[in-house]
Order: structure tokens, then C-alpha cells, then sequence
């Protein structure tokens, strides 16, 4: 059988786990740092193209956005781990068929949901749920249908970045995105320069159009080069999978479900109690913190895949080291981090000048979740990879609840966001004692029942 071509260097010939693992990295590394210079100089760049309020609306808007992720229904995930279990076995025959078939159910899921979101978007009041009147309900109601719109139809085309994931090549994905957001600096860039100034329509169709055009574009060469064995056909769609597809993705929703509510919901629930200005600087400190946490993620990139192939060989060695190194590497990045306090106040002048002001209880309690964040990282990853999320998935509707409780108990207390953070690190606590606990118990072939599911 046909086999795909894993020569990426010539003198880097070892085809082991850790070592495409490393190379991974690497290329993550390179392209990564690049998304996250160009993360930071966009924040100055949109708050000089937008008013302050105009930019708290478009972060808002687009944490609203995230709310409609739950409609994947964790099919990207399911299917990431079950087209790494067919790769590793060479079965392409069975890969082609979850490619196919998950397409298919998206393209149907997501038809319905546009359709019906254009139909109600015609009574929605924006102006109500944005808490703004600096723009008329006409010119939100057209930012949304396309913003929304091409959100959506980015749920299928991303498809391809999944199959990268499950063929442990996490830096074709990196590779996408950075691109996407180059290409979408240099017309925001060049839109600035230009007399149309603070023009929201046109700023959201340049940055939610143009990683939808990448993956296509991604998509037509992929299939026709590296994954033509896996290109989606309609004689390829098998119903009889779905319900494996849907099982593991539905495990996999459930478990997003909380930080789904909570990234998506807090930019709301600050401009509700603090106004669109508190967001902007949430969002500021937010995103300081958050790059820890992006460069912990570029080396967890090819974890999880690298897990369920390890855990699909019964190679326990190898899954222990590693889990010994990742911890580690937690603790050197959890002392960056609370580095990272102490300079935070020079960082933001530096970064956005005397314009906004951001409390230092805002700057550690993002610190401390951040903290939590790469520790609890390499767990996560090894949970997911084994696919034994039952568990974890268990106690989601106990952490919405106590989300959406402290939200209202911390956003009395607190005069600033820094009450939304509470809320968010208190829930993170109930997966920081079970994923660990967990992952061990597995690693030692001590899980059982609930544990091993």
C-alpha cells in the first residue's frame, strides 16, 4: 500500500516519534513567533485605527462568535484521533472513509446553522447586546452577516489544518495561520494609511475572510499532493462511522463546553458589568499573559497525536519520559510567567502607551491562571491523546454552574475584570486535581472504570 513521504530534511533521516516531534517544534517555534509579534503590534495598530469603545465591540463580537463552536460538536477532535489510529496502521482505505464522512456531517450541521442565523439576524438588536450606541444597528447587523458568515464556513474548510494534526505535522497548521494573519496585518496596515478611517465592516471582512481563502487553498493542494489517498469523496461517506466519529467528538464537545462558555462569554459579561472600555484592557493583559501559555502550546503541538500513537503501541516508556520532561518545562515556564508580573506595567506602556490603564490585580490574576494553564497543559494533551475523557467530561456542567455563579458573586465584588478571572481560575481547579491523577493512574495500568473510559 501506497505510503506518504515523511522526508522533511535529508540529513534528519530518524523517522522516531521524538524526533519528528522535535522537528515539529521547531518549524512551530519559527512560525508561531511571528503570529505573536504580529499579535502585539496589532492591538496599537487597531486602537489607532478604531476609537477605544469601537475595538472593546469587535473583541465582543468576536467572543460572541466563539459561542457558535458549540456546533462542531468535538467532530474535529474525534476525528483527529481516529485518523491517527488508521495512519499509524497504514489503514488510508479507513482514514479516507472519517475524512469523508466528517465532512460530510459538518457541511450539513453548518448549512443548517447559516441559514438559520441569517434568518434571525434580521431581529437581532446588536446595539442591546454589544451595550453600544456608537454604531447604528443597520451597519452591525451587516458587520455580523459577514463576519458570522465567514466564521462559519471556516468551521468545515479548516478541516484540512485536523488531518495535518493527526499526521503529527502541527507546523502545516502554524504555517496556515501565520500566513492568515500576515496577509491580514499588511491590509489592516495599508486600510489605516487609507481616508477610510474606523470603517468596523470593512476591518471584519479583511480578517474573517482570508484565513477562509488559505484553507482553501490549503485544502485543494493537499489533497492532491501529500493526502490524495485521503481525499474526501461521496462513495466514501459511511454513515456506519459516524457513530464512533460522534461518540469520541461528542466526548470531546463536552469537554470543551466550559472553556467554550468561559472564553467566549467573558468579554460579554465585561462589557455588561464594566462597559466595552474594561474589555479592551482585559483583552490587553489577556493577551500579555497569553503568550506563555501560546509558546507552551507550539511545543505541546504534535503531544497529542504523538499519544495516541504511543498509546496505540503500548509504548509506556516513551510516554512516561516524556511526561517527566513536559513537567519541567512547566515549572522554568511558570517562573517566566511570574517574571512577567513584576514588568508588566513597563511592558503595556511600551506596548500601548499611557492610553490604558490595567490594574495589577487584573495583571496577577491572569498570571496565576496562566500558571495553571502550563502546568496542567501536558496532562491535558496526554487525556486527550488517550481519548479517556469520560471523566473530565463528567464534571463540565458542574463547572459552567459554578462559572456562571462566581461570575455574578465576583463581578460585585470587583470594580474591574479582574473579578472574571476569579471566576475562570476557580473553575480551572476541578480538572488541576483530576486530569493529573488521571494520566498517572493510566500510566501505571492502575485506571479502572471510570478512570480508563
Amino acid at each position: 500500500m501506497q505510503s506518504f513521504d515523511y522526508k522533511i530534511i535529508p540529513f534528519l533521516k530518524n523517522k522516531g516519534r521524538s524526533s519528528r516531534a522535535l522537528k515539529q517544534i521547531a518549524y512551530s517555534f519559527a512560525l508561531q513567533g511571528i503570529s505573536i509579534i504580529i499579535g502585539i503590534l496589532y492591538v496599537p495598530l487597531l486602537l489607532n485605527y478604531l476609537t477605544q469603545e469601537k475595538y472593546g465591540i469587535w473583541l465582543t463580537l468576536t467572543s460572541i462568535l466563539g459561542w457558535f463552536s458549540f456546533f462542531d460538536i468535538g467532530l474535529g477532535n474525534g476525528l483527529r484521533n481516529k485518523l491517527t489510529e488508521a495512519l499509524s496502521t497504514e489503514d488510508y482505505n479507513l482514514g479516507r472513509k472519517y475524512v469523508s464522512t466528517t465532512y460530510a456531517i459538518l457541511i450539513c450541521i453548518f448549512s443548517i446553522v447559516l441559514f438559520l442565523f441569517h434568518i434571525s439576524n434580521f431581529f437581532l438588536n446588536w446595539n442591546s447586546i454589544l451595550n453600544t450606541q456608537s454604531i447604528n444597528n443597520h451597519e452591525l447587523y451587516l458587520l455580523t452577516s459577514i463576519v458570522f458568515s465567514f466564521f462559519l464556513i471556516r468551521f468545515v474548510v479548516q478541516l484540512i489544518s485536523v488531518i495535518y494534526l493527526a499526521d503529527q505535522k502541527p507546523s502545516i497548521n502554524n504555517l496556515i495561520t501565520t500566513l492568515g494573519n500576515i496577509l491580514s496585518f499588511l491590509l489592516v496596515i495599508i486600510l489605516t494609511h487609507s481616508s477610510i478611517k474606523g470603517n468596523l465592516i470593512l476591518l471584519g471582512s479583511i480578517i474573517s475572510a482570508i484565513p477562509v481563502f488559505l484553507f482553501i487553498l490549503t485544502t485543494i493542494i493537499a489533497f492532491k499532493g501529500r493526502f490524495k489517498l485521503l481525499k474526501p469523496a461521496i462513495s466514501k461517506i459511511d454513515l456506519k462511522l459516524s457513530h464512533g466519529l460522534i461518540n469520541l467528538g461528542a466526548k470531546f464537545f463536552f469537554l470543551q463546553i466550559t472553556s467554550i462558555i468561559i472564553f467566549s462569554t467573558s468579554s460579554f459579561f465585561i462589557a455588561q458589568f464594566y462597559g466595552s472600555n474594561e474589555v479592551v484592557s482585559y483583552n490587553i493583559a489577556f493577551k500579555y499573559f497569553q503568550m506563555p501559555i501560546m509558546i507552551f502550546s507550539i511545543i505541546l503541538s504534535p503531544i497529542w497525536s504523538a499519544v495516541t500513537d504511543a498509546h496505540a503501541k503500548s509504548d509506556f516508556i516513551w510516554l512516561k519520559k516524556t511526561l517527566k520532561r513536559l513537567n519541567i518545562l512547566s515549572i522554568l515556564f511558570a517562573i517566566c510567567i511570574i517574571g512577567m508580573v513584576f514588568i508588566s506595567n513597563w511592558v503595556y506602556t511600551l506596548w500601548v502607551g499611557n492610553k490604558i490603564l490595567i490594574p495589577l490585580s487584573l495583571s496577577a490574576s491572569l498570571a496565576f491562571y496562566a500558571i495553571m494553564q502550563v502546568s496542567l497543559a501536558p496532562y491535558s494533551n496526554y487525556i486527550n491523546g488517550f481519548g479517556k475523557i469520560k471523566l473530565t467530561m463528567s464534571f463540565t456542567f458542574l463547572g459552567i454552574a459554578i462559572y456562571l455563579f462566581l461570575i455574578y458573586i465576583f463581578g460585585q465584588i470587583f470594580s474591574n475584570s479582574t473579578g472574571i478571572v476569579m471566576a475562570i481560575i476557580c473553575t480551572s481547579i476541578i480538572g488541576a486535581i483530576i486530569q493529573p491523577w488521571q494520566t498517572y493512574k493510566i500510566l501505571n495500568g492502575a485506571a479502572k472504570g471510570i478512570w480508563n473510559k
